[in-house]
């Protein structure tokens, strides 16, 4: 007896894909996902702009807010470390490691349309957040 193979067959084994949600756009036109990661790209700098850009969508707000709210402190204590004696160099290099781990996975985090916070920052910026849209209401 020989089998042949009909592509009806793989239809009745294919598990359903779960996809996320990456059609909202923004003000600008572009998909929230897209200006989400835009918002870590140059640190606050990119954060201040997208959050005076972006009026309406809360989710790229949300991101650039918390954006300025992380790279803020970090660019500061970057600045400050070196000055540290005797473990300025070392101090240096860690933060100027962790900034970079933190803003790659801050940009994965926006891309893939999560809602990531970061504890302190996370809470400030979404109480700015809040706070933005109860006043223009």
């Amino acid at each position: 007896m020989k089998y042949t193979y009909s592509p009806d067959e793989d239809k009745e084994q294919e598990e359903p894909r779960h996809e996320r949600s990456t059609s909202a756009e923004t003000s600008l036109g572009i998909s929230q996902n897209i200006v989400g990661l835009l918002t870590y790209m140059l640190g606050w700098a990119t954060g201040i702009a997208f959050l005076f850009i972006e009026k309406e969508n809360s989710f790229v707000r949300f991101h650039a807010a918390q954006s300025i709210a992380v790279f803020v402190p970090l660019t500061i204590a970057s600045i400050l470390a070196p000055f540290v004696p005797f473990v300025g160099g070392f101090l240096t290099t860690v933060l100027g490691i962790a900034e970079v781990c933190l803003w790659l996975f801050l940009m994965f985090q926006a891309f893939i349309g999560a809602h990531y916070k970061i504890p302190v920052a996370g809470d400030w910026a979404e109480s700015q957040i809040k706070g933005t849209v109860s006043r223009s209401v």
